[in-house]
């Protein structure tokens, strides 16, 4: 008879890349995990994965039968969610996909409440700013910023325009001047995300439309940096100027924490999407979730009144 523990506890073993993540996300002791795997490669007669001090990778073998196996568990979790979703809570496992800086911003406040209003859920949320693969890599859906999506085998929602601001502090823009067109950004101090980069060179060109005028600035800075999100904190520290997804500053220009640029230009306009296979049973976890993401991203930030008056001391 077929081995379905040992089965889930390799898989879990190569997503997490380790025995001691893998025992912590199945609740199981780290001697367990081991067994299983061990006892998974007798049965198999072939060797599944290499083993160092610090991380496990699949062998060949083992990482085409990973693939395999992924494939079969995603099915029968499947299979059992849509049993199940017709009458009960939604409950078990979702995992998530997410750029680092919506993430931060957006995806875990998002998920913190939903699992204090459906506690049966479990939600795993890796954040990062490569583009994943869901199938391969177990993703129940994931958050995307891009103009359209041409794979077939996804089905795609759009949440929010993802179009870019150039923004900076209000500190900046004492110090160095306010530049009055996308042209006088050349004299500024621009911090440079390494994606708007085509080579090796410190410059990153940034394109404008307005109406039919395209304009296409290069910029320069002491700053480059590849992660969105430390882009964000540095221009946040003063540090330059920057382009931002507009979802993330609009709470902050209207109390005048940022000054947004050229307002009457657009910048990179593509979408922030969710997508998920095409080919699985979109469980209610799923369909919640989702739901739950596009009210919070269609809502205005919250602000802070900074204006309020202080309570009176009592005498």
């Amino acid at each position: 008879m077929f081995d379905f523990d040992a089965l889930e506890t390799f898989v879990a073993v190569v997503r997490s890349g380790n025995f001691s993540s893998a025992a912590s996300a199945l609740r199981l002791p780290r001697t367990t995990v081991s067994q299983r795997v061990a006892r998974l490669e007798a049965m198999l007669g072939a060797r599944l994965l290499e083993r160092t001090t610090r991380v496990v990778r699949p062998t060949d073998a083992g990482a085409a039968y990973y693939e395999r196996c992924a494939r079969i568990l995603a099915e029968l979790e499947e299979a059992n969610a849509a049993l199940l979703d017709a009458t009960a809570s939604p409950r078990g496992h979702l995992r998530i996909a997410t750029p680092l800086l919506f993430g931060q911003s957006m995806l875990a406040r998002v998920a913190g409440a939903f699992v204090l209003k459906y506690p049966a859920v479990q939600i795993e949320i890796v954040a990062s700013d490569r583009r994943v693969n869901l199938i391969e890599e177990g993703f129940d859906l994931a958050i995307v910023v891009a103009a359209r999506i041409d794979d077939s085998s996804l089905i795609t929602r759009k949440l929010s325009s993802g179009d870019l601001s150039c923004c900076a502090t209000p500190a900046y823009l004492a110090a160095r001047g306010t530049p009055r067109s996308p042209d006088e950004l050349r004299d500024h101090d621009c911090i440079v995300n390494r994606e708007f980069i085509a080579s090796e060179s410190s410059a990153a060109s940034w394109t404008f439309a307005r109406g039919k005028e395209v304009r296409q600035v290069e910029v320069r800075g002491k700053l480059i940096m590849n992660s969105l999100m430390m882009v964000d904190a540095a221009m946040r520290a003063g540090a330059g100027i920057a382009l931002i997804p507009s979802l993330l500053c609009a709470a902050d220009v209207a109390p005048k924490r940022l000054v947004r640029l050229f307002s009457e230009w657009t910048i990179d306009p593509n979408d922030i999407r969710v997508i998920y296979p095409s080919n699985r049973h979109l469980s209610k976890r799923v369909l919640l979730f989702v739901d739950e993401l596009a009210k919070a991203v269609s809502k205005p930030a919250p602000q802070v009144d900074k204006k309020r008056k202080a309570p009176r001391k009592r005498v």
